[in-house]
């Protein structure tokens, strides 16, 4: 895992933590899936999914998808991590809920 990845997955696991206390908001699956895999390997399987996840919405009822792992991967410094559909993908679903950063 390189120094990116690495700031990647801790800063993903912080916003993590500052949502976990949210309303319904549940952070400890996740938590645990960027502990084993790594930031970057989750947010590529979840972006593979279809639909968004029930934290997204809470995040985006919350209005707080700024701790989103998508808001976080159309972040500057870690566009480099992902390819450009994964990217695109982030912030079309970010630009289509009203969250423009």
């Amino acid at each position: 895992m390189t120094d990116l990845e690495k700031k990647f997955s801790k800063e993903w696991m912080k916003k993590a933590e500052e949502a976990q206390g949210m309303e319904g908001y549940n952070a400890t699956r996740l938590l645990k899936n960027i502990e084993e895999h790594g930031g970057v390997s989750v947010a590529r399987r979840a972006l593979s999914r279809d639909g968004c996840s029930e934290n997204f919405e809470i995040l985006k009822k919350k209005n707080r998808l700024d701790l989103s792992m998508e808001a976080l991967i159309v972040k500057g410094e870690y566009g480099v991590l992902f390819d450009d559909n994964e990217v695109n993908d982030a912030l079309a679903l970010l630009c289509d809920c009203g969250y423009f950063g």
